[in-house]
């Protein structure tokens, strides 16, 4: 009696002993890279001015062969969002596991989605577009992003509890952080002098300094320390000129 398709699938995937991805799974990483891309054209155009066509012409595709993995744009505009915050909690996990106090957890879950979010996604401001989506959709994105924000206050929380916080509303802060995080698409260019890097870091330490019950007396990211030795040159100069006037 011959064997099975299933059997011979089986026998096959033992062979290559799972080096090769299975269909479902090069499905799930083709679907992936379709909405990241989108991701970075809804970013470019915003929602509304952007078409499933813009989102194919992009990954070089027919309009046709997106539709073998979203449905339509809602879904595609929606699995952003949850792209988006599903990398949120994942960097938060970390900052859980491995930050020393309430505020250094928050430092490092935010600067490791800050740094994903510019260099994988760019989607900060499509978080801020759940008007774009529909009823349903923005509901049940609405519930993802209040679990987390309320996983943030859960360390403002911690921070203020360890002293690493100074006595602050968790739900105002929260919101300050997010609002610095979330608009950095608006004027961040990766063409410009800063690499995603060196923003995030720079971004958060600015941020989270003002939650700091005892903030440093200088910023110690690259940007920062950029900026002062150019006005420290600045100033030098300016001096020399001024004592070389005659």
């Amino acid at each position: 009696m011959s064997r099975s398709r299933f059997e011979l699938a089986e026998k096959r995937g033992r062979r290559w002993a799972n080096a090769v991805p299975s269909r479902a799974e090069q499905s799930d990483t083709k679907r992936r890279a379709i909405i990241r891309e989108a991701a970075k054209v809804f970013n470019r155009r915003g929602s509304h001015g952007t078409t499933l066509e813009d989102v194919a012409e992009r990954l070089g595709v027919s309009k046709a062969a997106l539709y073998r993995y979203v449905e339509n744009k809602n879904d595609l505009l929606c699995s952003c969002h949850e792209e988006a915050l599903q990398m949120a909690n994942e960097h938060l996990d970390v900052g859980e596991r491995t930050g020393r106090s309430g505020l250094e957890k928050i430092q490092i879950a935010l600067t490791r989605y800050l740094r994903a979010m510019i260099n994988d996604l760019g989607v900060p401001v499509l978080v801020l577009e759940e008007n774009a989506l529909e009823p349903q959709s923005a509901v049940r994105i609405l519930k993802l992003r209040d679990t987390y924000e309320k996983r943030l206050r859960g360390l403002v929380k911690l921070g203020v509890s360890d002293g690493s916080i100074v006595p602050i509303d968790p739900k105002l802060a929260v919101f300050t952080l997010l609002g610095a995080i979330l608009w950095v698409n608006k004027w961040y260019s990766p063409e410009g002098q800063w690499s995603g890097d060196d923003t995030a870091a720079a971004l958060v330490e600015l941020a989270t300094r003002g939650l700091s019950a005892k903030p440093s007396r200088a910023l110690a990211s690259s940007i920062h320390k950029s900026s002062l030795q150019q006005a420290s040159r600045t100033g030098r100069e300016t001096r020399h000129e001024l004592r070389s006037d005659p």
